[in-house]
């Protein structure tokens, strides 16, 4: 099981929990779990895991099973209830993934290939509210359904949160290619519900950063933009400073590793070079 290097905003999400009045999570593409056990360790209440491909749901029941805190919904997010075809992820290999299921067409990659489908029946997270399979308010909903999170916001009806997390990129192009969205697409409706500010945790490379209000990326690279409501903005900011500041040193110390790393590189070029010289030097 695997957070996929997402571990800062996890940890951020965490902090936010013992914070919120409400304590129920719904996390949208729970994969296999790992995101959901996070928040259970984190204080979570509740969490309503869900999740359209087939052996990610077996995996959630079993690896649930009897955990009362938990709720498995085996169906996709969409922003009305419909049926969908779920493109299932694999290595260029055909070698089973539990990432990268979309209900969106995307061609095959070097590195993920999508050669077979299923059909999902897909839910809005207003029609699961209305027939009371989802609470109407939580205090964190998770979205994370490759490049399909625009249409599960806009399904949202009268579900409230405290806080929205959406995965986010311009383009990746040995994968999921241009996101199909842009974050205003997003940020427009949210800002009408009463999330007016954003953390932005974004993954490049070897460097992770957090940037507030600002949702620019370059290709190549995706994070998480973590949206607070109005309502809790004042008792979160300080957590989130808290992980800026963390990813801030971290960097640097990523940076000066780096650095090192060219000075000495450096400083062996130049003694090899310079070696070169009195051996040519001697030979004539």
């Amino acid at each position: 099981m695997s957070l996929y290097g997402q571990e800062p905003e996890t940890t951020l999400i965490g902090a936010f929990l013992p914070k919120l009045d409400c304590r129920t999570v719904i996390d949208v593409g729970g994969e296999r779990g790992s995101f959901a056990s996070e928040m259970l360790d984190a204080g979570a209440d509740s969490v309503h895991v869900i999740e359209p491909e087939p052996a990610n749901v077996a995996t959630l029941r079993e690896r649930f099973a009897g955990d009362t805190r938990v709720k498995v919904h085996g169906i996709a997010a969409a922003d009305a209830d419909t049926a969908l075809e779920l493109h299932v992820s694999t290595t260029p290999d055909g070698e089973p993934l539990p990432f990268g299921h979309t209900v969106l067409a995307r061609a095959d990659t070097d590195e993920i290939a999508w050669r077979t489908t299923v059909k999902v029946e897909a839910r809005s997270l207003a029609s699961l509210v209305q027939a009371g399979e989802v609470p109407e308010r939580v205090g964190v909903l998770k979205i994370d359904t490759e490049g399909h999170d625009h249409a599960v916001v806009a399904g949202m009806g009268t579900l409230e949160s405290d806080v929205v997390v959406v995965e986010h990129w311009a383009d990746l192009p040995n994968s999921l290619g241009p996101c199909p969205w842009t974050l205003e697409d997003i940020a427009t409706p949210l800002r009408g519900r009463g999330f007016s500010h954003f953390a932005f945790i974004q993954h490049r490379s070897e460097f992770t950063i957090l940037t507030w209000d600002d949702g620019d990326i370059p290709p190549s690279h995706m994070g998480n933009v973590v949206f607070l409501h109005d309502r809790v903005v004042d008792r979160l900011l300080p957590d989130v400073l808290t992980c800026a500041s963390q990813l801030a040193v971290r960097t640097v110390a990523v940076g000066e590793m780096y650095q090192t790393a060219a000075v000495e590189r450096l400083e062996l070029i130049e003694r090899l070079n310079r070696e070169y010289g009195r051996r040519r030097f001697g030979r004539r």
